[in-house]
């Protein structure tokens, strides 16, 4: 079992409740695509969590492919995903890269950035109403919010790593300006990430490998 050595959480509300739900949402990043279940951040991330509370119930309802758009359907459409959220002590979202992907179509290619203001202007509206619809249903759950690294110094399109990271450090912007105005805490993984890519990304070059993942949970523990 992957070890997290952080002493001091809060595992409380302000109420003095003691966390019951932790809900992970998201795209392949919370649903761990590359490694086993085992080694996917929330369950490492969950696991450390019953260190301090055994009855902590974790769910993970990441999905492949997730973007914030569809985020933001599922919050509006899927009554289950709601009932949960409105029961959540703790909420992490890793949510925007699938958004971005759309401006690569090929690796081979110069960065599409003519879509680059609609696609930034889009997120920026979807995150906004995930903000709003996860505190209508839950004004008082802890709801941690990922940034987005840049995976590609590890692989084969290097050379494109500048250009790319502009469009990254543009879209954490909004991310880290939405997560602000709905009382959100940010994950910096940007930070944790960068210098380490070659170690923290796995074989498809885009995802995390099981060291990777490891250091997603201990940054979501530590924030």
């Amino acid at each position: 079992m992957v070890n997290i050595s952080y002493s001091v959480i809060n595992m409380k509300f302000e109420s003095g409740e003691r966390m019951s739900i932790y809900l992970a949402l998201g795209d392949s990043i919370a649903v761990g695509y590359g490694v086993d279940r085992q080694f996917s951040f929330p369950t490492v991330y969950g696991n450390f969590l019953r260190r301090h509370n055994l009855d902590l119930s974790v769910h993970n309802l990441g999905v492949n492919g997730l973007t914030t758009q569809g985020l933001v359907e599922l919050l509006q459409c899927n009554s289950s995903l709601r009932h949960l959220v409105s029961q959540a002590s703790l909420i992490t979202i890793t949510i925007g890269s699938n958004d971005l992907l759309r401006l690569i179509k090929d690796f081979n290619q110069p960065l599409n950035t003519a879509q680059l203001p609609m696609i930034l202007g889009n997120m920026g509206r979807n995150l906004a109403l995930i903000g709003e619809l996860m505190r209508r249903l839950n004004p008082m759950a802890i709801v941690k919010v990922a940034t987005l690294y840049n995976p590609l110094p590890a692989g084969p399109y290097a050379q494109y790593t500048v250009p790319v990271q502009r469009v990254i450090d543009t879209a954490n912007a909004t991310v880290i300006a939405s997560a602000k105005q709905y009382g959100f805490v940010v994950v910096d993984l940007k930070g944790e990430f960068r210098g380490k890519e070659r170690f923290l990304i796995g074989p498809d070059y885009l995802h995390p490998s099981a060291a990777g993942y490891n250091v997603i949970a201990k940054a979501f523990a530590r924030y």
